[in-house]
């Protein structure tokens, strides 16, 4: 990277801070966004109905994926990555401003989901665009640490949208309209984010390819008729990446206060704290990525399965002080998981589908789980009456990680190409 390489790593860390923010401040605010724009008294039935809207949302992901990869392929990645946090912005702001349920009715939630997928469409080829950038600016020794640094950001914005969360609900005020603040400091951080980004340049990868490039191509016709292997194999293990961090992240602070009677300020604050460990792990897994191959895959995806069984079969036995140091060896693990994966999902793929396929593998195997987690377990605790239902739903994902492990090379995983 050049000698300004620091500032262009913040600059495309950014968007995955802005989006894993805008995440986490919609999950553990769920259930006042409920109450204040979904009218219905029934708190099982609002909850549910917030995790629903946040999940229609991420459906809408792949879509805008497609879109914005369709861009970033054929006109360039900066043209795409600079707008993205835009339109991404805008909405997370507008959700604040909202009119209450009790004074415009079943309007505020029209309005809650219509900005949710207008917000989900730029998810979509935001973070992308932010590994792709991050890997293509990178020299090939670099290229793991660095893309693990963006996917940081998403750690970072989690912990913001932890401690912000975490002060709202401590100091609640104005009838239970304060989660309005985290939405309106989103989205203003994506507008100064915006201002900053427009100072970016071209790639050198992705110049160097269109310079080459004889005719125009349809890169999402060309993923598919010959990288399916690849997007099949990526997928499934962002399946487990992604289920692991939903769960683990943003589903347990609710889940423990509602099934354990845990206080939810004091699991929020654990929570913010266990995310420093997922951040090491992520650090750790961009500096040692040579050592961390098919092996170590292989254990680690045993392992989250094997622990998220005796966790969840156990909770009931623990404190709050031994969950919180179980909870961060586990995000440890999943935080390796996380600084791996993003530079994998790139080098598998060459330059000229390089943003469709991240996007297809990012929305489909993250986008969708991450967002639909919090629904499908609200729903199956309720409808089965077990409550160690999310560990079957990660010894699941894991069991398919580990059938996507099977066929892929032991070199795909410690070699990446331009």
């Amino acid at each position: 990277m050049k000698l300004d390489s620091k500032k262009l790593l913040f600059l495309i860390c950014l968007g995955s801070i802005l989006e894993y923010y805008d995440f986490g401040i919609f999950i553990y605010l769920a259930p006042f966004i409920g109450k204040s724009l979904i009218p219905t008294s029934n708190a099982w039935l609002n909850l549910l109905l917030s995790y629903a809207i946040f999940a229609a949302g991420a459906l809408f992901r792949p879509l805008g994926g497609v879109i914005f990869a369709h861009l970033g392929d054929t006109r360039g990645r900066k043209y795409t990555f600079v707008y993205t946090i835009l339109l991404m912005a805008l909405p997370t702001f507008l959700i604040a401003c909202i009119p209450s349920a009790s004074v415009i009715g079943a309007g505020a939630t029209i309005l809650l989901i219509a900005l949710r997928i207008l917000q989900s469409l730029a998810l979509g080829g935001e973070l992308p665009g932010s590994v792709i950038f991050g890997y293509e600016v990178s020299s090939p020794r670099r290229k793991a640490f660095n893309t693990s640094i963006v996917i940081m950001g998403t750690n970072i914005g989690l912990l913001v949208s932890s401690l912000v969360c975490m002060m709202l609900i401590k100091f609640h005020w104005n009838n239970g309209e304060s989660w309005r603040v985290a939405f309106a400091l989103g989205g203003i951080l994506g507008l100064v984010s915006y201002g900053l980004r427009r100072a970016l340049v071209e790639t050198p990868t992705f110049l160097e390819y269109k310079n080459r490039l004889q005719q125009e191509t349809v890169p999402v016709k060309l993923l598919f008729q010959h990288h399916k292997k690849a997007l099949l194999q990526l997928i499934g293990i962002g399946f487990l990446f992604s289920s692991s961090i939903a769960v683990f992240t943003y589903y347990i602070p609710n889940y423990l206060s509602t099934f354990y009677h845990f206080p939810l300020e004091q699991l929020m604050k654990f929570n913010s704290y266990s995310l420093l460990i997922f951040m090491v792990g992520s650090l750790l897994a961009g500096s040692f990525d040579q050592w961390l191959g098919k092996k170590f895959f292989f254990f680690l995806f045993m392992g989250i399965g094997a622990a998220s069984l005796l966790l969840f079969w156990n909770y009931g036995r623990l404190n709050i002080n031994q969950i919180f140091f179980w909870h961060s060896l586990l995000l440890l693990a999943i935080g390796v998981l996380c600084g791996r994966f993003p530079v994998l999902v790139s080098s598998f793929f060459p330059v000229s589908v390089r943003y469709t396929g991240v996007a297809v593998v990012w929305n489909i195997s993250i986008g969708i789980i991450t967002g639909c987690t919090q629904m499908i377990l609200t729903w199956l605790v309720q409808v089965t009456g077990i409550i160690w239902v999310p560990a079957l739903y990660l010894c699941f994902f894991a069991v398919l990680a580990l059938i996507s492990l099977m066929t892929i090379s032991p070199k795909q995983l410690v070699e990446y190409q331009e």
